[in-house]
């Protein structure tokens, strides 16, 4: 497969929300302290990476990453993006993950399936329909994504089962960890999932606890 462009998918830092397990969903919460420590290092673990885009979150603590990673990339511009924006949770956003339930009557909250539409127009818009649009070159493309873990899973999780993304052997599409990094290598139709929620480049600090990543 030659690879037109690599997507660098990255999940915001730690925030207290997440230290305390509070469901964020779109609240517009900071990064804590061991949150900026985390994107300082995952800045660190890309620098080697000439970015050619990058895009984030309108969210806080997503742009506020992508700030810090984009610290070692001088001349790169940051255009915040409100569809990569967290799965709206309605009357569950401030609350504490397991100790409330969604009740029925709360039409608020966005479906899964209709994150998963967002998600994957997202997708077509910047990722499939930008790759069409640049001239050929020898090196690829390097597109910066910091997003959130719940958005990250869902759409690898619908690229996988569209058909249009596959797993190199032992790459799981499980828990997004704070800081994380996940690559995309795309071809221009379809792509390779070379890593998924990879966390070893940071040394100090918990990761926090996803509690975007809830299931309805």
């Amino acid at each position: 497969m030659t690879i037109a462009i690599r997507v660098y998918l990255i999940r915001h830092g730690e925030t207290d929300a997440n230290r305390q397990k509070i469901i964020q969903g779109q609240l517009d919460t900071l990064l804590n302290e061991t949150g900026l420590k985390q994107a300082a290092l995952v800045a660190c673990a890309l620098r080697p990476v000439i970015f050619d885009v990058a895009l984030s979150s309108d969210l806080s603590r997503a742009a506020t990453t992508a700030a810090v990673i984009l610290e070692q990339q001088p001349g790169v511009g940051l255009r915040k993006c409100g569809q990569l924006r967290e799965r709206f949770m309605g009357e569950l956003q401030g609350q504490v993950s397991g100790k409330t339930r969604l009740s029925g009557q709360d039409s608020e909250v966005e479906t899964g399936p209709a994150f998963a539409k967002r998600a994957m127009a997202w997708w077509r818009k910047e990722v499939v329909e930008y790759t069409a649009s640049l001239p050929p070159r020898t090196n690829p493309y390097n597109i910066l994504v910091v997003s959130h873990g719940g958005f990250i899973g869902t759409l690898m999780r619908s690229l996988i089962q569209s058909g249009g993304l596959r797993p190199e052997k032992g790459v799981v599409v499980g828990h997004c960890p704070n800081a994380s990094v996940s690559l995309i290598e795309w071809s221009g139709r379809k792509g390779k999932l070379v890593q998924y929620g990879d966390a070893s480049h940071l040394s100090t600090g918990p990761l926090g606890h996803n509690a975007d990543e809830i299931r309805i």
